[in-house]
């Protein structure tokens, strides 16, 4: 039940983002960049828009970066962090063997990856490095 609330909690995250994101430019853009959210793409959409470049449009909230940068934050402590502790409950009450204790590692690993790619992301774009150098 948790994992399933933890998910749900991620998806409401980053369709209020998109929202945030898309409301200026109606509501027919606002379904179509939801509907990678509901399937669960949406991470693969918002890197395909940043390898290719694609640029802030006008009536639009915030940059691509932003937007990728907000819905891996929220995945990461809607979904993520919350399925680490989950495993954990569960080894607590049931005892862990091996592969349990191997998945939580993975999983605690996966997320502070992810946290570590958000931030080379923001320090590697060429667009903040012009604004600020250092």
């Amino acid at each position: 039940k948790a994992s399933v609330a933890s998910l749900g909690v991620s998806i409401g995250l980053q369709l209020f983002v998109v929202f945030s994101q898309n409301k200026k430019l109606g509501t027919a853009r606002v379904l179509k960049e939801a509907f990678p959210v509901l399937i669960g793409f949406k991470p693969a959409v918002d890197a395909y828009n940043i390898a290719w470049g694609k640029k802030q449009e006008v009536g639009q909230s915030f940059d691509t970066l932003a937007e990728m940068t907000y819905i891996k934050g929220m995945e990461m402590f809607a979904e993520a962090i919350p399925g680490v502790i989950i495993q954990l409950m569960a080894i607590a009450n049931d005892g862990g063997d091996i592969s349990a204790w191997v998945s939580v590692v993975v999983s605690a690993i996966t997320t502070g990856y992810g946290g570590a790619v958000i931030s080379y992301d923001w320090d590697t774009d060429p667009e903040k490095r012009e604004q600020i150098p250092d």
